[in-house]
């Protein structure tokens, strides 16, 4: 397993889809040379699958939220609700939402009402929140290299890991020893292919600026795994909120 240090930029299935068509996404992908092919969530395709309010709106809450979900054009990357219980409780279960809030108040506890913000743009709109384990996966089946994605903490996971929660629940992670971690295991035909894990806190220390992770070790896969783990536990698993973002995925082609 490899394991991604940030420390040099510290500041502090439930639904298938079939392959996507040409009429699911306006998508225009930023082309890095010949190669590759950068998802980066922007256009009305995206803007429209952005919920509000943060918690409790009709698109990951509502009686459709199970079927909630998204598909790259240009990648076939796709990405969707977990469903763990069947789906009526939406993104509560699990899953990737398209998200552009931005809350820069990691300084004090926040709660899920914030629960799509990260704390400071990277320069684009749009980006995708991840909650609790969940998965992405290649619509039409085939497997590609992902060679990287940038990734940070959320508004509510990073408040949390600083302050604690403030309802003597979830501790502050501010020890040496305390981390909390996301883990992306890459998948091919159902085996595994590698795991890269990304500390988002660690001895004190917080991702709270967007970081490029290296995802090339993971080879070529059709589907990712998103898991969390940390040093505050209980027996039902992981205190810390379950969040982190991501942006700018680089699929090879």
């Amino acid at each position: 397993m490899k394991k991604i240090s940030f420390f040099v930029c510290l500041l502090s299935v439930g639904v298938m889809f079939t392959a996507c068509s040409s009429d699911d996404s306006d998508f225009n992908p930023k082309t890095e040379g010949e190669e590759t092919h950068t998802v980066t969530f922007e256009g009305s395709y995206w803007d429209v699958l952005i919920d509000a309010p943060q918690y409790g709106g009709t698109l990951l809450y509502g009686s459709d939220a199970k079927n909630y979900g998204w598909c790259d054009v240009a990648t076939q990357l796709t990405g969707f609700m977990s469903n763990t219980w069947g789906g009526a409780y939406g993104f509560a279960e699990g899953g990737s939402a398209i998200s552009n809030y931005i809350d820069e108040n990691i300084n004090e506890p926040r709660d899920y009402n914030v629960q799509l913000a990260v704390p400071v743009s990277n320069g684009s709109k749009n980006f995708v929140v991840v909650f609790d384990n969940s998965s992405l996966m290649f619509a039409d089946k085939q497997a590609r290299v992902i060679k990287s994605m940038d990734v940070i903490g959320t508004t509510y996971a990073l408040s949390v890991c600083k302050n604690g929660d403030g309802n003597d629940y979830a501790k502050a992670l501010t020890q040496k020893g305390d981390f909390y971690d996301v883990i992306v295991t890459g998948f091919k035909s159902g085996k595994e292919t590698g795991a890269v894990t990304i500390s988002i806190a660690k001895d004190g220390g917080f991702l709270a600026d967007w970081y490029k992770a290296d995802m090339t070790s993971l080879g070529a896969v059709d589907s990712l795994a998103f898991s969390m783990d940390g040093s505050d536990k209980s027996s039902w698993g992981v205190k810390t909120p379950k969040y982190f973002a991501f942006d700018n995925v680089v699929i090879k082609k």
